[in-house]
């Protein structure tokens, strides 16, 4: 279900409705993403994620999870989580 009552106003004005829809928890999408770059990335190589902000616990669990491991993650000029850079072991 999409709430976009959560979101900021310059997010659900310019973001398309289906980029914000991360389905029952949030993180449905990037689970499939993950998955499939899973499936697609050879050992040791690399796959850089952008995340949002509060994501970053959730999204290196799944990655672990799908048999990366977690390099780093790199902060916006905010400040805040960004990407997670990790490697396909």
């Amino acid at each position: 279900m999409l709430k976009l009552q959560y979101l900021e106003k310059d997010v659900i004005n310019f973001e398309p409705k289906l980029a914000l829809n991360g389905g029952f928890d949030g993180f449905s999408k990037i689970r499939k993403v993950i998955n499939k770059a899973s499936c697609l990335i050879k050992k040791n190589g690399k796959f850089i994620l952008e995340i949002g902000f509060n994501q970053k616990n959730k999204v290196k669990e799944i990655l672990k999870k799908d048999g990366f491991y977690i390099n780093k993650s790199v902060k916006d000029y905010g400040n805040n989580d960004r990407c997670i850079i990790s490697t396909k072991i």
